[in-house]
């Protein structure tokens, strides 16, 4: 039988891959909201002093490496946006030129 903190471990890893999923969907707010649930389950599961076992270890471990990729993909989109924004600040300014140059 599983205990609490197992429980609460394998409710966190499920958070993790759903957040996961909804990172490749591009669905960030969703991502956002769930963090806010998968911490609050997190500061439970480690509440107590009690020892981990290698079966907690390896649910933490699995946590973090969806973590790990999550992040990746986070920071793959901020730059993609970035160099959007980067072109139409360069086509804004362009265009300013163009009309300031042919009025």
């Amino acid at each position: 039988m599983r205990d609490a903190r197992e429980q609460l471990l394998d409710q966190a890893l499920t958070l993790s891959r759903q957040m996961l999923a909804l990172g490749e969907e591009g669905q960030w707010n969703d991502v956002i909201e769930l963090e806010v649930q998968r911490r609050e389950v997190l500061e439970r599961a480690f509440a107590t002093r009690n020892q981990v076992n290698e079966s907690l270890a390896q649910r933490v471990r699995e946590i973090l490496d969806l973590d790990k990729g999550l992040m990746e993909m986070s920071l793959k989109v901020r730059d993609e946006v970035a160099a959007e924004l980067g072109q139409f600040n360069r086509s804004r300014k362009a265009s300013s030129a163009y009309r300031a140059s042919a009025g």
